[in-house]
């Protein structure tokens, strides 16, 4: 029967969200992860199944020791880049955004028979040795990010493992089972970021144009919600044919979205300032007319429960013929997010 090296990182980390937002952005965070997991997988594998949090691949081609290594350090690598990306580049404060940089990335691997099942038209891997992997994803390893190694794969490496293996014997359901593993976490701790200016330098001027004040009888996380998630921008950005993005990303600093207008249209880049007290929500554009930037921030304050208070503070660097007609645009800019503000206040008070 044909031999095949059976391999599944798994992420683990995530505690189980109940509020609609928390679970679609878990959902949105593992798929990017598991996406990233699979552009650099740098061993030609097969992708079997994606299982929950977990890639199922395999590889009649048989790596060396080497070649495996490097790939699950590799993987890690990336993982915690992204990961850790979240608390730079995150605006949502949702359970799931807040926990992302604590996921954790495990890898088992197995050698043994490839036989498959066909039902229809669905071929899968099938038989003792694909149960055994998916045995040991639930394991005794005392520490949270490793590489496993089931005996049979351990055996095809021998020659090539040192002292950093450690063996463990397991009962699994009745029988008794062998494995190795390589700490791995270690490769968190090295991963460094550059620094990141979330905020916007392209205004010199650091004193609002237009300043707007507003007071919802809403939940503050709620409104953010509403106001920072593109799904909803419909909803209260009356003035725009529609709104083009990225469905399966969560919106971030640096995320893109287009408002395409009755003629034209205006490419949006999501900002923030960094703060430790307020949820902040920002956006620039270079597209708006007899403007060279346009940017804005809206601050969120708790009043209680379910009152929020919101601070937009919009800023423009206008162009030579932009300043001639300044008083007419900050105007004219007023009477658009007062529209904006009436179809938000209609969304707290469910009268869409």
């Amino acid at each position: 029967m044909q031999k095949a090296l059976y391999f599944m990182p798994d992420i683990s980390g995530f505690t189980n969200f109940v509020n609609d937002t928390e679970v679609e952005h878990s959902i949105h965070v593992i798929a990017e992860l598991l996406e990233l997991l699979l552009d650099n997988s740098s061993i030609d594998m097969q992708l079997a199944e994606i299982e929950g949090d977990a890639l199922f691949m395999f590889s009649t081609e048989i790596p060396d020791y080497s070649q495996l290594l490097q790939q699950t350090t590799t993987m890690l690598e990336q993982f915690h880049r992204h990961t850790k990306g979240y608390e730079t580049q995150r605006i949502c404060n949702c359970g799931s955004c807040r926990s992302a940089i604590n996921l954790e990335l495990k890898f088992i691997i197995h050698y043994g028979d490839l036989a498959f099942i066909k039902v229809k038209k669905i071929v899968k891997p099938y038989g003792m040795d694909v149960i055994k992997i998916h045995r040991l994803l639930k394991n005794e390893v005392p520490v949270n990010e490793y590489i496993l190694f089931t005996d049979s794969a351990y055996n095809l490496y021998k020659n090539d493992t040192d002292e950093t293996w450690i063996k463990k014997t397991e009962p699994f359901d009745l029988n008794i089972m062998d494995y190795f593993y390589k700490n791995l976490e270690n490769i968190k701790d090295s991963i460094v970021l550059e620094s990141i200016d979330n905020s916007t330098n392209t205004i010199e001027n650091s004193i609002p144009d237009l300043i707007i004040e507003e007071i919802f009888d809403i939940n503050i996380d709620v409104l953010f919600s509403y106001i920072s998630q593109l799904k909803y921008r419909h909803l209260w950005e009356k003035g725009v044919r529609r709104i083009d993005y990225d469905s399966d990303k969560i919106n971030q600093v640096g995320t893109e979205h287009t408002c395409v207008l009755n003629v034209g249209s205006l490419k949006f880049e999501t900002i923030t300032e960094t703060t430790s007290d307020n949820l902040i929500y920002g956006e620039k554009t270079k597209d708006l007319m007899f403007a060279k930037n346009y940017h804005y921030f809206i601050r969120f304050h708790k009043i209680d429960e379910n009152t929020t208070k919101i601070d937009i503070n919009i800023y423009f660097e206008f162009t030579s013929l932009g300043t001639l007609v300044k008083s007419r645009i900050l105007k004219r800019m007023s009477k658009i997010w007062e529209n904006k503000l009436v179809h938000l206040h209609r969304i707290s008070t469910n009268i869409i």
